[in-house]
């Protein structure tokens, strides 16, 4: 699906010309240069036809076989409910989505290039795209082959992926002149906003943290002499380790000497878990962690053929971050949020004004073609 780059890319758009913010930054890519960007850059060449009949859009090819490849797989699951007359029905549906959205980015793509500001040729373009294919071979650590490597995983190439770049930087250009947002924000909107995306972005789940002695009852029995009790020997052992730990004896060290789990090697620290998490007999405790307070040890606990020694490390409970310690990220979001809005309106407004009715030969025809690739 590597010609809908385009789309993700029209999403993040706001990202490179409003930081969180909320204010305008510059542009990563040099100022002198995009001055310089012309108005009519030259025409992209037309694609030869690649598999079939071709619906021309704007100077631009889109063949049968790119629209089919791009969504096999959904079209082999239609395929799969039954017969023809059932996929033909189906996948013109699905397949006339998505043409409809290809010509959307392809509408958008020509009203940005017609939006440009006057003034150099197309090898200035070019040049503002080499900089942001370097940037990008530079958060690989500069390894091409990693590059390519990954190119050949997503089924593109370096001209594709130069010409995505192009597409997605006339289209920043072409947006950011076009989206704009004059009203000032107020405090009461931005608050409003916080409270609805609050409990998905800034809320913290309550937690626990501790050290446990667990002393497993059965490790305590002698098969050689049935008069043992196992469960006294673990209460006596346990009352033992609790006095070393009232004489300032560390607590990590003793677990490491005598819990019987598999977490003494690591001085019974057990991963932070959510309260309510645990099943029997570890929620017991959970149970005796619930009225500690960070580093404070509960009593001796016997359940469930254990006997367990809790060490608090950290508690936190259910919580939000709050509205001014988040102010100034809530603004940028919602900054990103309004633009999008405004995004979505124009590839909305560009769509109302295309007509698929004269692409009905062309879609019969992909429909034909996808059933025979599907059904082989």
């Amino acid at each position: 699906m590597k010609n809908f780059v385009i789309s993700a890319l029209v999403i993040l758009a706001g990202v490179f010309f409003y930081g969180c913010g909320g204010k305008e930054h510059s542009s990563d890519v040099d100022e002198k240069v995009l001055s310089q960007v012309p108005t009519h850059p030259q025409e992209v060449n037309v694609p030869a036809p690649a598999g079939g009949l071709v619906l021309s859009v704007d100077s631009t090819a889109i063949t049968s076989k790119e629209l089919i490849t791009m969504v096999e797989p959904q079209l082999v699951e239609i395929a799969a409910k039954g017969n023809y007359e059932t996929f033909k029905t189906e996948a013109k549906t699905f397949l006339a989505h998505l043409l409809m959205q290809k010509i959307t980015d392809i509408k958008l793509y020509s009203k940005a290039k017609a939006a440009l500001p006057e003034g150099v040729d197309e090898d200035t373009i070019n040049k503002i795209v080499e900089q942001e294919v370097q940037k990008f071979v530079a958060s690989y650590g500069g390894n091409y082959a990693t590059v390519e490597q990954m190119f050949k995983k997503m089924g593109t190439n370096w001209k594709d992926f130069r010409e995505q770049q192009k597409r997605a930087i006339l289209i920043q250009s072409f947006l950011s002149d076009e989206v704009k947002i004059e009203k000032p924000i107020t405090h009461s909107e931005l608050l409003e906003y916080y409270n609805s995306i609050k409990g998905q972005l800034y809320s913290k789940e309550a937690m626990m943290q501790f050290r446990v002695i667990d002393l497993e009852i059965n490790r305590f029995a002698d098969a050689n002499d049935p008069n043992i009790n196992a469960e006294e020997l673990a209460i006596a052992k346990a009352n033992e380790i609790e006095q070393k730990i009232k004489n300032d004896a560390n607590f990590a060290e003793l677990a490491k000497e005598f819990s019987t789990d598999e977490k003494a090697s690591v001085g019974g620290l057990w991963e932070p878990v959510r309260p309510g998490s645990l099943v029997e007999p570890y929620d017991a405790i959970e149970k005796a962690a619930t009225n500690l307070n960070a580093g404070q040890v509960s009593e001796p606990t016997v359940e469930g053929g254990h006997i367990f020694i809790v060490k608090l490390e950290n508690k936190q409970t259910d919580s939000c971050e709050p509205f001014e310690k988040v102010q100034q990220e809530v603004e940028g979001r919602f900054i990103l949020s309004r633009r999008q809005k405004l995004v979505d309106e124009i590839i909305k407004k560009i769509a109302s004004q295309i007509d698929l009715s004269y692409a009905d030969d062309f879609l019969n025809y992909c429909v034909e073609q996808a059933y025979k690739e599907v059904s082989k």
